[in-house]
């Protein structure tokens, strides 16, 4: 069963960020460069830029697993990946966040940061993405944002975002499967024993578009 929204990744979608948001920044993979705390100017300028559309709504437990072969398979290349600390004021809770980046261009448009620094890091950056895309569910928006370059809009070209949270581990450190209760609609224990923690959505590349499929 396939969830009726999409996005066309057609040659206006030039750029496609992963965004994670962690509490623990101990499985940010290492060689992410760290930007340091985000400044207030800093979140300003990034909220004045919050005009793209929303165009999958949050669905929880998401499963990445595939994702990265089949947007490079699309002609999507990793260029830059960093990361920075911020202050979550949700609910009034002031807590540290960390806001993971990973920005995948169209093959047509490659330029790497940094160049050869960041070409000779990627396989690393890319082998612990894959790894934090398969060894956990989030919760998943998918907006389409205007595309900017050296500061100024490109007219018809788009940015995709994609925002992850609430990340849920499938193995605890030792490698054994998170396990939870099937309940009943009444929210009743059933079955003899919790089962091995499940992804319900599943985002997918097909037909050059990107789905939210249900697992």
């Amino acid at each position: 069963m396939v969830v009726s929204e999409k996005v066309i990744l057609g040659r206006d979608v030039r750029m496609m960020m992963l965004k994670f948001n962690f509490s623990n920044p101990n499985v940010i993979p290492r060689f992410v460069k760290h930007l340091g705390q985000e400044t207030k100017d800093e979140l300003s300028f990034r909220k004045s830029r919050l005009s793209g559309v929303l165009v999958i709504e949050a669905a929880e437990r998401c499963s990445l697993a595939k994702f990265l072969r089949e947007i490079a398979v699309s002609g999507y290349e990793m260029v830059n990946a960093f990361y920075k600390q911020g202050i979550d004021t949700r609910d009034d809770i002031k807590r540290k966040n960390h806001t993971a980046c990973f920005f995948f261009a169209r093959s047509e448009f490659v330029e790497l940061s940094d160049g050869f620094k960041f070409k000779g890091v990627r396989p690393l950056i890319y082998n612990e993405l894959w790894k934090i895309c398969k060894t956990a569910i989030w919760r998943i928006r998918l907006f389409l944002n205007p595309f900017y370059k050296d500061g100024e809009e490109i007219n018809d070209q788009y940015s995709l975002s994609i925002n992850l949270d609430a990340r849920q581990p499938l193995c605890y450190p030792d490698g054994q499967p998170v396990t939870e209760w099937q309940r009943d609609e009444n929210g009743k224990r059933v079955g003899e024993a919790p089962l091995p923690l499940k992804a319900k959505y599943c985002l997918h590349v097909k037909d050059n578009a990107i789905n939210l499929m249900t697992a």
